[in-house]
């Protein structure tokens, strides 16, 4: 099946006015390639077909965009970049001094925000808040049950999975003592208004799917949601090529800083 560029619209417009979601802001190659596989796993025709069915109900609607989103994530994923978290970049940002307000950006099913509460009530305990937002609403919902696979914590270290983790059959889920930093809600980063004054974003491996000038006005925004020292977490694929443009500085590769006014240095960045 080969839709053509007027299926394409017709597809794209709907879902914007169904969901104010604007496919033009995902990588086309990526996205259409997907949304074929969902048109022939409902075994239809065309994606016309797929177009009337998308606008017939929101359960629909929730299906493409769920089918859509890419969870794939771990606690503790890339461990050397949580060392440098806990060594580093928390003392940097003063975690044991006061709470920290952070953002997961695209969260998932929460890996990264409930691997940074283990590590801040294990290291830096405190008045903490970790918001986590997404644009898909089951893995929301697992966010908030704290739930995980076998392949999921397969890097946790043994001293936080015996203390923040227990084991019900082949699942794992989070004890309740993290629930205290964590709020999970439903975002959309290329359409939603951000708070400010943050002390870290952490958005891993969520913009490799949009669009470069996508991707370039949302660090803009990301940047304009930091506090003066604030800290921006990127996925080892995102690197930003152009952060001195955008205002950042950087101390350590996929971290990017909102300068101190008079203060261009990391204190513990080597």
């Amino acid at each position: 099946m080969l839709p053509n560029a007027q299926e394409w619209r017709r597809f794209y417009d709907i879902v914007k006015a169904k969901t104010g979601v604007d496919l033009d802001l995902y990588r086309s190659n990526q996205l259409q390639r997907r949304t074929v596989s969902m048109v022939e796993s409902l075994t239809l025709k065309s994606l016309d077909e797929f177009t009337k069915w998308f606008g017939e109900s929101a359960v629909n609607q929730r299906w493409f965009l769920d089918k859509m989103a890419i969870n794939v994530s771990e606690l503790f994923r890339n461990p050397e970049k949580w060392t440098e978290m806990i060594n580093k970049v928390l003392p940097e940002l003063g975690a044991d001094k006061k709470g920290l307000k952070v953002w997961s950006a695209g969260c998932s099913y929460g890996a990264e925000a409930h691997t940074l509460a283990m590590i801040l009530d294990q290291k830096f305990r405190g008045r903490h808040q970790i918001l986590g937002t997404d644009i898909d609403q089951d893995a929301l919902d697992q966010a908030k049950r704290g739930e995980f696979s076998e392949s999921d914590v397969r890097w946790v270290p043994r001293e936080y999975k015996s203390t923040y983790l227990r084991q019900e059959g082949t699942k794992w889920f989070a004890t309740d003592v993290l629930r205290s930093y964590l709020t999970f809600r439903k975002g959309n980063l290329l359409a939603d208004r951000f708070d400010s004054g943050y002390d870290l974003i952490m958005c891993r491996n969520v913009v490799i799917y949009f669009t470069d000038e996508a991707k370039e006005e949302l660090y803009r925004k990301f940047y304009n949601a930091l506090r003066p020292g604030g800290i921006l977490f990127v996925g080892s694929t995102e690197r930003v090529t152009n952060y001195r443009d955008l205002g950042f500085d950087t101390g350590l590769p996929f971290f990017y800083r909102k300068p101190l006014e008079g203060n261009n240095q990391w204190r513990n960045a080597s």
